[in-house]
C-alpha cells in the first residue's frame, strides 16, 4: 500500500496511511461507517477513510453478484432508502453498485470471504449464503445473506459474525 495518496473524496490534502496496529475507532468519511485500524488520514481536516475504501477500484465483482460488474461511487444520490444487500445497513456515502439490478454493497462487505472460522461458531467453517429468512444466532433477527455451518444449521449475519453491530468491519483476511 502507498504510505500517501491523493483521493476524489478529499481533494483538499493528500492523505497518509497510518498505523496498523491503531485500536482507535473512527468514522469513515467515505463510506460513513464505523472503522478501527489502518486507515488514510488527513489530519489537519480529520479526514479518515478505510483503507479499502481509500484504494476502492472504479469497478470490482464479488462473487455472489456476477452477472454484471459493480461501478464505484463516491455519493448516495436517492436518500436513506439504499441499503447495503450484504449488512442490511443504510447506505450513506462510497459503494458499489449494481446499476442493472439495483444491488447495493460497502467497499468493506465487496471484500468477505466466501468461507471463514469465528468464534461464534468455532467447530466448523461457515459459508457466505443467500436464501429464505433464517434467524441469526447471535442477535436472533433474521437473515437473507447470512455465514451458514450446513453441519450444525447455525446462521449469522455477517454483521454479527464480523465484529460489529453496525457494519461488518473486521473482515478475516482471506488466504
Amino acid at each position: 500500500m502507498p504510505k500517501t495518496i491523493r483521493h476524489d473524496a478529499h481533494k483538499a490534502h493528500p492523505l497518509v496511511l497510518g498505523a496498523a496496529a491503531s485500536p482507535h475507532r473512527f468514522t469513515c468519511d467515505g463510506c460513513r461507517c464505523p472503522g478501527a485500524g489502518p486507515r488514510y488520514r488527513c489530519g489537519a481536516c480529520d479526514f479518515d477513510l478505510h483503507e479499502l475504501c481509500a484504494t476502492a477500484t472504479g469497478t470490482a465483482s464479488f462473487f455472489f453478484h456476477g452477472q454484471h460488474p459493480l461501478a464505484f461511487e463516491l455519493a448516495v444520490d436517492d436518500g436513506p432508502r439504499r441499503r447495503c444487500d450484504i449488512c442490511d445497513t443504510v447506505i450513506r456515502g462510497m459503494h458499489y453498485r449494481c446499476r442493472p439490478c439495483g444491488f447495493d454493497v460497502h467497499p468493506i462487505c465487496s471484500r468477505l470471504p466466501g468461507a471463514t472460522i469465528t468464534p461464534l461458531h468455532p467447530e466448523h467453517l461457515v459459508m457466505l449464503t443467500v436464501d429464505g429468512p433464517e434467524e441469526c444466532a447471535r442477535c436472533g433477527l433474521y437473515c437473507l445473506w447470512r455465514y451458514r455451518c450446513g453441519l450444525c444449521d447455525v446462521s449469522l449475519h455477517p454483521r454479527c459474525l464480523l465484529g460489529t453491530d453496525q457494519t461488518p468491519l473486521n473482515i478475516p483476511k482471506s488466504s
